[in-house]
């Protein structure tokens, strides 16, 4: 048996396959969902998508977002889905330099830092 993994972004469908075991990247920590895992709704962290079939392990940088579980499918709809290979590091560290400079004088503005924040950290760590 295996699970159907589906990774939708506003633009396309980044993901449609079936995989043994796939770890997602929760807001408050890792999930791991094989086969038969009970129904879930969680919101996504900033971090790496792992999905194993077999010996091969794929794994993307997932921006955040929400996940659902049901039936042997899991559903995760993110602003982006990026193969880790994709990520340079440097490129990773510059936007987190950016973000930490950005003013905030309101909770709007406050709100938008500390995300951009957490994006550029989870960008560094998966980048490296």
């Amino acid at each position: 048996m295996s699970i159907r993994c589906l990774v939708v972004t506003p633009e396309q469908t980044e993901i449609d396959q079936e995989v043994d075991y796939l770890t997602l990247p929760m807001f408050d920590g890792e999930l791991g969902i094989a086969n038969n895992r009970s129904p879930v709704i969680g919101r996504l962290g900033y971090g790496t998508l792992k999905l194993r079939r077999g010996q091969e392990v794929q794994r993307y940088f997932v921006d955040g977002g929400f996940a659902q579980v049901e039936d042997n499918v899991v559903s995760v709809l993110t602003q982006r889905a990026l193969p880790v290979e994709e990520l340079q590091a440097s490129e990773a560290e510059a936007a987190l330099a950016e973000a930490l400079e950005m003013k905030a004088s309101n909770s709007q503005e406050m709100t938008l830092r500390e995300q951009a924040i957490l994006r550029a950290r989870g960008m560094v760590r998966v980048a490296h």
